[in-house]
């Protein structure tokens, strides 16, 4: 488990690993549908690598500045989030969300592309996905709680949408340090 001496260090290591943040317009982008799995094979290898470097759940391609239908998604236990269920690696190119349940469950969210913040954002307890996994292979896979989570919000980046925009009210924004003392469960 990576362990940062303070939300500085954590910033800096987003900087050091070239995540786009807020503000650039590749984030906002429209992104292409992939055609031939073969031409994103090194990007998701880039991704995967980035996303373990900085200790995350989720990336998506525009994040590393791609223009392109593809996210990762590994869930492990860090010193952020330490009681989450884990959900192992899982590579996505033009994911599809077919289905989502009705009810929503309100929680804190953090974002590379946002480096510093956090919020409440309400999100789909359950969502059904479609995608191509890394060997081009057409998948339709559900996710529940915290994976469902991660899964619509590195969607989301494909969309231009950053969790800020997801978020009821900018009330309950605050920082990574904020939230580790004032409202981490």
């Amino acid at each position: 488990m990576t362990t940062y001496k303070s939300s500085q260090d954590w910033i800096a290591g987003i900087a050091s690993q070239g995540v786009v943040t807020i503000g650039d317009p590749r984030l906002k982008a429209p992104t292409a549908a992939v055609d031939v799995i073969g031409e994103v094979e090194a990007l998701l290898d880039e991704m995967v690598a980035r996303l373990r470097a900085l200790n995350g759940a989720g990336l998506a391609a525009p994040q590393i500045g791609a223009s392109v239908k593809a996210v990762v998604v590994e869930v492990r236990k860090t010193d952020v989030f330490p009681d989450r269920p884990e959900h192992p690696l899982t590579q996505m190119v033009n994911p599809v969300i077919l289905r989502h349940s009705e009810e929503l469950v309100t929680d804190w969210e953090g974002c590379f592309s946002v480096p510093g913040l956090m919020g409440l954002v309400p999100r789909h307890q359950h969502i059904q996905v479609s995608y191509l996994d890394e060997s081009g292979n057409t998948v339709t896979n559900d996710f529940h709680g915290y994976a469902a989570r991660v899964v619509q919000h590195e969607v989301d980046h494909l969309a231009g949408v950053e969790f800020l925009n997801r978020m009821p009210s900018m009330d309950s924004i605050t920082t990574v340090a904020n939230y580790l003392t004032h409202h981490r469960p």
